[in-house]
């Protein structure tokens, strides 16, 4: 571990391959800022097994650390949270990669607080901020670089990427995040945009309420201040809130040079381009959706409510009666203040594939 290295975070759920090619886009990074790579795989042993693997692969973008680095800042504050740790440097360069085993599936903010905590507990890391990727992403090699200078020159505590579509670079997939209370539904502002025309980027911030979650640069100040990311959504709605929390203290910017490819729904089927949603995507996406609006906006719950009621109908039409089906239990589970990862579902769910 560096101690002014940004620190780069990257959730990873049994999708070595989208690792693998993440890695090798931050290999070709600019030189500054430095950085560190903190990978939590949440898959269990044998997801841990294949990464660790196909990471120092002959192709891979990893090789073997000097058995003599630093053992980083986990030694004395992981409590648990990991059951194996391996570490490797990137290749061609002096970039540390550590890859922690979750003791389970932590969900999407369980496995970026699972590096915060010892990260932020380490005396030795002077970091000047850290970055959240999805392990789906490719990002151009200045992307990191604009971040940090973006919340330097401009003074926001937390800065996003332009994320564009894997499969049509011409065209925005979001500039961040926004809540339309009216709808009920997050919206990816700048959706479909040319992805050539640089906006006016004070428009821009002053829509956003949060950076999307592939991209999420946070300085060590406004971390300090809006503490880690919520867990208890176990996946969706806990970016749209830590950006939330960012936005009342510490300011949301947008650096439009930050290029960030994304592929989008690897891992929990969420849904992209002529892809269905998962039910497990269906579930958690209009349960968080109470759970946000309960705690951030409450007034509104009761709209919200029947807006979801709505689009519950509207998936049976377009979808199937077992998705609509699927959403309904999801609003009922928010309203009964159910949270945490969805153990029920995923067991139903597995029993259905065997």
């Amino acid at each position: 571990m560096k101690k002014d290295a940004v620190a780069v975070v990257i959730v990873g759920y049994r999708n070595p391959a989208d690792i693998v090619a993440c890695l090798h886009a931050l290999a070709n990074a600019a030189p500054q800022p430095a950085f560190d790579v903190y990978i939590c795989e949440n898959g269990g042993p044998a997801a841990f097994d294949a990464l660790v693997e196909q990471l120092a692969a002959p192709k891979g973008p990893c090789r073997a650390a000097d058995p003599a680095s630093p053992a980083g800042p986990w030694a004395p504050t992981s409590g648990g949270t990991f059951l194996r740790l391996a570490q490797f440097r990137l290749a061609a360069r002096e970039t540390m990669v550590a890859v922690g085993e979750a003791v389970g599936n932590l969900g999407y903010a369980g496995g970026i607080n699972a590096w915060l905590r010892p990260l932020l507990a380490a005396p030795d890391w002077k970091g000047a901020g850290v970055w959240i990727l999805n392990p789906d992403t490719q990002p151009h090699p200045a992307a990191l670089a604009e971040l940090v200078s973006w919340a330097q020159r401009r003074g926001k505590g937390m800065v996003g990427s332009r994320v564009y579509e894997a499969d049509d670079p011409s065209k925005i997939r979001t500039r961040g995040l926004r809540w339309n209370g009216w709808t009920a539904v997050t919206q990816a502002v700048g959706l479909n945009a040319d992805a050539a025309i640089e906006p006016d980027s004070a428009a821009v911030e002053a829509r956003l309420d949060a950076p999307s979650g592939a991209s999420i640069y946070v300085t060590r100040a406004c971390l300090d201040r809006i503490g880690l990311m919520e867990e208890s959504y176990f996946l969706y709605f806990e970016d749209l809130e830590w950006g939330l929390r960012a936005k009342s203290c510490c300011g949301i910017g947008y650096a439009w040079r930050s290029e960030v490819r994304h592929e989008g729904g690897t891992t929990i089927g969420s849904g992209g381009p002529g892809k269905a949603p998962s039910h497990l995507a269906i579930y958690l996406d209009y349960r968080n959706r109470v759970l946000f609006v309960r705690r951030n906006h409450p007034a509104s719950l009761v709209w919200t409510v029947a807006m979801l009621m709505l689009r519950c109908a509207r998936l049976g039409l377009t979808q199937s009666a077992a998705a609509m089906g699927t959403a309904m239990r999801g609003v009922f589970a928010g309203l009964a203040g159910q949270s945490g990862r969805p153990d029920h579902l995923l067991a139903e769910l597995a029993r259905r594939k065997t």
